[in-house]
């Protein structure tokens, strides 16, 4: 790996937390008459977590009897709120003073809260609803989630698209939350059923759970440092050792997918997670990702999917297809990740231009690039990109190249 790999900010590849304002009724322990204060929480309000104990101890103090100041919230389901992130909209919150425990009894909220919350009950259905995932807000999620996960922070959006990165609050991991519109979806249950079936591999991400609504579906998944892409992105051509160890996790990867009939359908560096030991650059484990247009195979497929860049030709001609796409996506994939470029490009990225290309003509190598790739790697590219199916190196073939048993 290249010493460069140590000059590599991670904080290019996540955000900052901006948490939204949230408005929260906050009631007094053990007090059944008292209505509670309503009260607007964020960093912009509060610097930490003290500070808003102390902010909540003065407004209390104004209505109702303190023994001491607040020492700790609670939900009315019992559990305890500890950050400022453990705090969700519209939250009706137990205020306990110190060595109380939270008492259960009737609570009485005052009805501007109730109409604040109603209100924001018929925002988030019209959201919901209105099947663009672009309107979605992170307090939009359901409880489920919201009980979980915390420091959500959006990674991609758009009207089909809704993908946001926490963490658990219990383990403190880093996860990735994935909203799928079943709606706008043939497939409604495939990622996640694919999903739980492979999950005893290595080389595959771990869906933690999942959660299902009338319309919507969320996938919590394992978050790991980056993708293959920025990778390639920041540092340009990787070696032939670190590609040989990305090619062998992706290999067990896909044989394993292989084994119990799953086709991929989109390899690609986007969809390689990388995980990086604790010593530098060096990483350790890549694992597969995003199964949304992974399928079954029980007989010749002819979906029209995938990324333009990476697509078999079978796909592009419609002429149906079977687990060979993903040894075609592997081997564009290895070319990128040594050369720098893709196989099939076209200079003005037109997408036409790029299937002709993939189906006309052979992998083009940069000139800089004549005599530097070991015999090896050349082989096992030869091998990948073979426009008949028939003659491709299939997946399980892979292991008797020499590039992989070196």
């Amino acid at each position: 790996m290249s010493d460069h790999y140590n000059c590599f900010d991670f904080r290019r590849l996540s955000h900052p937390l901006h948490q939204k304002a949230l408005r929260v009724c906050f009631l007094r322990n053990g007090d059944r008459h008292f209505n509670g204060v309503n009260m607007v929480i964020s960093r912009a309000h509060f610097k930490d977590f003290h500070a808003l104990l102390q902010g909540v101890t003065e407004s209390l103090g104004r209505h109702v009897v303190l023994r001491s100041a607040i020492a700790h919230f609670c939900r009315t389901d019992g559990s305890h709120l500890t950050s400022l992130s453990s705090f969700r909209e519209t939250d009706i919150v137990i205020c306990c003073c110190k060595n109380e425990e939270m008492v259960w009894v009737k609570y009485s909220v005052n009805k501007d809260f109730l109409r604040m919350v109603e209100s924001c009950k018929r925002w988030r259905q019209r959201r919901l609803y209105s099947g663009c995932l672009d309107r979605i807000k992170p307090y939009d999620l359901p409880e489920a989630i919201q009980l979980y996960i915390e420091s959500l922070e959006t990674v991609v959006q758009n009207p089909n698209t809704l993908i946001y990165r926490g963490q658990s609050k219990a383990s403190r991991t880093k996860c990735i939350v994935k909203m799928v519109n079943k709606q706008r979806r043939s497939n409604n249950y495939v990622e996640a059923e694919v999903l739980r079936q492979l999950q005893s591999h290595p080389n595959i991400v771990e869906l933690m759970y999942t959660v299902e609504e009338e319309r919507y579906m969320y996938l919590v998944l394992e978050h790991l440092d980056c993708d293959m892409q920025d990778v390639i992105q920041e540092l340009g051509i990787m070696s032939e050792k670190s590609a040989r160890l990305v090619m062998r996790c992706t290999v067990a990867a896909l044989a394993h997918m292989h084994q119990l009939q799953v086709i991929h359908r989109d390899i690609k560096p986007e969809n390689l997670l990388v995980y990086f030991s604790s010593g530098g650059w060096n990483f350790e484990m890549v694992k597969v990702a995003d199964f949304g247009l992974a399928t079954y195979y029980r007989d010749k497929l002819y979906v029209f999917c995938g990324s333009p860049c990476y697509m078999a030709p079978e796909i592009i001609a419609m002429s149906g297809y079977d687990y060979q796409v993903d040894s075609w996506s592997l081997g564009v994939t290895l070319f990128y990740m040594l050369c720098g470029q893709r196989p099939f490009a076209s200079a003005s990225q037109d997408v036409n231009e790029i299937y002709a290309a993939i189906m006309s003509g052979g992998p083009s190598y940069p000139k800089d690039m004549d005599g530097v790739l070991s015999p090896g790697a050349s082989q096992l590219i030869d091998g990948l990109l073979v426009r008949n199916p028939s003659n491709r190196s299939t997946i399980a073939e892979l292991g008797q190249y020499p590039f992989l048993a070196l």
